[in-house]
C-alpha cells in the first residue's frame, strides 16, 4: 500500500510549425498524429484508473490546443525553454529535460513524480518493489542495454557514451525514455547532469548511434551510478517493459511472459492503443488476441510477398 503521494505524468508537446510528433509507429497528417497521441493519453489514464488510484497529468506547451482534442484528461501547461535543432530524430521527447526541471520547481505535496511515454498501458498491480521504491525515495528507470547491444553493437554504445565520459570507462547501460520516476532531490541532480553534457550532444548529435532524450539520460544515469547514487531498475521487477509486435534484431519472449508486468510499453502499436475506449481487467487477454492476429496477418503477407517474388 502507498504512503507517500505520487503522480504519473506523459509528454505530449506540441509545435504547430514543425507539425510532427512521432517516429515510431504514427504517420498521417499532423492533426491524426495529435489525436492518435492524445487517444493514447486518455487510454493510458484509463488502465491507470482500473489498476491503480494513480492520477495522470499530461503536461504540455499549449494547453488551449490539446483541451480540442479531449475534455477527459488532465492536461498542464508548463514553461519549454529547450532550443532543440528542428531536424534532430525524436524531436519533442528532447523535451523531456524541462519536464525534469519541472519537477524540481513545482510545489504541490507529490512526494515521487513518475514520467511515462504516451503509448504506455497500465495492465497490472503495483509491484511491491516499486512501492518499496517510492516509500524509501529510490529513484527509478528502465534498463533497456539488452535490446539495443544487438542492433548497434556493445563497442558502439560504449563509444557513444564515452564522448561524454571523457577518461572515464563506461559500462554501456543505455537507460530507455518510457519510465523514469524519482524525488525532487533526484530530478534536481538528473537535471544537472543533463545540463553538463547537451550542449556537446546538441553540436554532436549526428554522430551518435541514437538521438533522442535516451542518449544524455543513459549518460547521466551512469554518472549517478558511479557517484554512488542507487537508481533502480524497474523491469527487474517487472515495473515496466518495452514489447515490440514486430521483429526484432535482439531475442523477445513471447507475450505470455509479459502479461504480469504493472506496465507495458508498445512503441509499434499506438493506433491500436487509441481505439482502447473502454478499459477493464481483460485488458491483458485483449491485447494477447491483439498481438495473436497481428503477428498471424504478418506471417500471411509475408507469405504472399515471397509466392510473388517466385
Amino acid at each position: 500500500m502507498l504512503m507517500k503521494k505520487i503522480r504519473f505524468y506523459t509528454l505530449l508537446y506540441v509545435d504547430k510549425r514543425f507539425r510532427s510528433l512521432s517516429k515510431n509507429g504514427v504517420r498521417g497528417n499532423f492533426e491524426s498524429q495529435i489525436e492518435i497521441h492524445v487517444k493514447c493519453c486518455e487510454a493510458l489514464k484509463k488502465s491507470l484508473a482500473c489498476f491503480t488510484s494513480c492520477d495522470l497529468v499530461v503536461l504540455t506547451n499549449d494547453k488551449s490546443f490539446l483541451e480540442g482534442y479531449s475534455s477527459e484528461l488532465k492536461i498542464v501547461e508548463i514553461c519549454f525553454s529547450l532550443n532543440v535543432p528542428k531536424e534532430i530524430d525524436f524531436y519533442s521527447a528532447h523535451f523531456k529535460f524541462d519536464v525534469f526541471k519541472y519537477f524540481v520547481s513545482k510545489e504541490d505535496g507529490i512526494d515521487y513524480n513518475i514520467l511515462i511515454d504516451n503509448d504506455v498501458l497500465c495492465i497490472g498491480d503495483v509491484p511491491l518493489n516499486l512501492i518499496n521504491c517510492i516509500e524509501k525515495n529510490v529513484p527509478t528507470f528502465y534498463d533497456v542495454t539488452n535490446m539495443r547491444f544487438p542492433a548497434y553493437s556493445r563497442e558502439r554504445l560504449i563509444a557513444d557514451k564515452e564522448f561524454f565520459l571523457g577518461n572515464e570507462k563506461s559500462i554501456g547501460i543505455w537507460a530507455g525514455g518510457e519510465f523514469i520516476g524519482g524525488d525532487k532531490k533526484f530530478f534536481k541532480q538528473l537535471s544537472g547532469w543533463v545540463k553538463t553534457d547537451i550542449d556537446l550532444y546538441f553540436s554532436n548529435y549526428r554522430n551518435f548511434h541514437h538521438q533522442g532524450d535516451e542518449v544524455l539520460l543513459s549518460v547521466a544515469i551512469e554518472r549517478m551510478l558511479r557517484s554512488g547514487i542507487y537508481v533502480a531498475d524497474v523491469n527487474s521487477f517487472r515495473g515496466i517493459s518495452r514489447f515490440w509486435s514486430l521483429p526484432t534484431l535482439h531475442f523477445q519472449n513471447s507475450w505470455k511472459s509479459f502479461r504480469d508486468n504493472f506496465l507495458i510499453h508498445l512503441p509499434a502499436d499506438k493506433f491500436y492503443i487509441a481505439t482502447l475506449e473502454n478499459i477493464d481487467f481483460n485488458l491483458r487477454k485483449r491485447l494477447g488476441a491483439y498481438f495473436f492476429w497481428k503477428l498471424l496477418t504478418g506471417r500471411l503477407k509475408s507469405l504472399v510477398r515471397t509466392r510473388k517474388k517466385k
